[in-house]
This record gives structure tokens, C-alpha cells and sequence, in this order.
């Protein structure tokens, strides 16, 4: 069995208070982008997984669903990155091998592993999500002539440590509200540009401070808008179309072009 597993990047990130459970508030609008990774699934007695040895979340979901399995990645996501990787490497399992389970018992099972896990598992190629950003609505009307370019980190970053150096945003209710009001009427990547934001971003920049080069290489080549997808580190552009996106990967070391899926 062959699956394929896509990035993503956090178009915005609302930052909210801490719920009792520990977990923070977070709106946060994902798009689903073409750099997928590739898993091949096989019987076996015991679960292995060869390709990323740090691997947890997609043994974490084997074990959920009660099966065992002989497990290939080939990594194209950059790990640690804030990109999914690990975490639509899950769902893509837990859809495959789904069973009889009914579509709540999925999600709990995805919930409960990480939580990006519940929008891949999903199937949304735009997702606006709340909650601690478990609860996820598709938006199958969200434009998607716009394409990213990316600039991975060399080394990751511990989403731990981001969010633990990070202040919620004061503002938080309203910003939440304003992005609720304005995700509806984009039309145009200039729409989308102006949605733009990460309150997690000025903690990752502490963390890992050369992320602001890759930012500004991004805004030289001429993207609308430049920021940290997730917790980070890496940088993303937005890019009005695929052909302006490339041009500008093929001028910044490392660089990668993605569109919405």
C-alpha cells in the first residue's frame, strides 16, 4: 500500500489564552500545499518504521488502530519545520487503515496524537481551525491560483519551546473575530496576503534568529506577504502564481516552490 502525505503552512495563527487542560487557544487558517511525503505500508508481525528514526506519530497511529505494519518514508517535508510532516504522515495512516471506525472515533484517535493530525485526517485542502486547533472547517471555496515558496531550516525547532516562549495575543478575540469576517471574501492572493499573520513568529525569530534573512530574501523576491508557517522555523512567501513562485526559489539557496493543493 502507497500513500502520500502533503505539507502545509499556517496561513494565519491567532495565539489565545492557556484552556485549563494546558493546551492554548489557537485559530489558525491552513493550506494543504504539493510537497508530500510517501509512505508504503506492508504486513508484518511488528510494527518498523524505516526512512525517519524519529519517527513517533505514525508507530503512535499503528498502535492506535491496533495494527501492525512494515513502514517506508521517503521524507520530503522537512522534519521539525513547521510544515506537518509527521503529523499528515499519521492521518495518511489512520485514513488507510481506518477499518470499520466511524468518523469520531477517527478524529479522537487524531486528536489525541497531535494537533495538526485532525486537519489532514480531514482530507481539507483549506482548513480554518479552532479549539487547540483540533476542530477543523473545510473551506472548498478558498482561492488557490497563488503559490508559496518556502526556505527550510537546517536544523528544526521544537514546537515545545516555541509555544513556551511565546505571549498570547492580548488581542486575540478580535483578531479572531476579524479573521472569521474577512477568510469569506478572499478572492485574489493579494486577499490572502492581507490575512497573513503568526503570533508564534516573534518567538521562533528569538529562537532562531537567522529566520529573519530567509524572511527578507522572501519579501526582495517580490512575495506579498512573508512569514513563519507554524511554530517554525521555516520562512514561507506567498507569490501571486506558480511561475513567479519558482522564479524566485531558483534565486534563494534551499528554496522550494509549492502550490495549494
Amino acid at each position: 500500500m502507497r500513500l502520500r502525505a502533503p505539507a502545509k503552512v499556517n496561513l494565519c495563527l491567532r495565539l489565545g489564552p492557556r484552556r485549563p487542560d494546558g493546551y492554548h487557544r489557537v485559530t489558525t487558517l491552513l493550506q494543504a500545499i504539493d510537497l508530500y511525503d510517501e509512505l508504503e505500508l506492508e504486513p508484518a508481525g511488528e510494527t518498523e518504521v524505516e526512512g525517519f528514526a524519529d519517527d513517533t506519530l505514525v508507530a503512535g497511529s499503528l498502535a492506535a488502530l491496533v495494527e501492525t505494519r512494515h513502514v517506508r518514508i521517503q521524507k520530503r517535508i522537512p522534519v521539525a519545520a513547521g510544515l506537518g510532516g509527521g503529523s499528515s504522515d499519521a492521518a495518511a495512516v489512520l485514513r488507510a487503515l481506518r477499518g470499520e471506525r466511524t468518523a469520531n472515533e477517527l478524529h479522537e484517535i487524531a486528536r489525541a496524537l497531535g494537533t495538526d493530525v485532525p486537519f489532514f485526517l480531514s482530507g481539507a485542502e483549506t482548513g480554518f481551525c479552532t479549539g487547540r486547533g483540533d476542530r477543523v472547517q473545510a473551506l472548498p471555496e478558498f482561492p488557490r491560483g497563488h503559490a508559496f515558496v518556502m526556505v527550510p531550516p537546517s536544523e528544526g525547532l521544537s514546537t515545545a519551546d516555541v509555544y513556551a516562549a511565546s505571549t498570547p495575543n492580548p488581542a486575540f478575540r478580535a483578531d479572531e473575530g476579524e479573521l472569521i469576517r474577512r477568510m469569506h471574501t478572499v478572492r485574489r492572493a493579494q486577499d490572502v496576503a492581507a490575512l497573513m499573520a503568526n503570533d508564534l513568529e516573534p518567538a521562533a525569530l528569538r529562537l532562531r534568529p537567522e529566520v529573519a534573512g530567509a524572511l527578507e530574501q522572501l519579501r526582495s523576491a517580490g512575495a506579498l506577504a512573508a512569514q513563519v508557517s507554524g511554530s517554525g522555523p521555516t520562512a514561507f512567501g506567498l507569490f501571486e502564481h506558480r511561475a513567479a513562485a519558482e522564479e524566485a526559489a531558483a534565486g534563494i539557496t534551499g528554496a522550494l516552490a509549492a502550490s495549494p493543493v
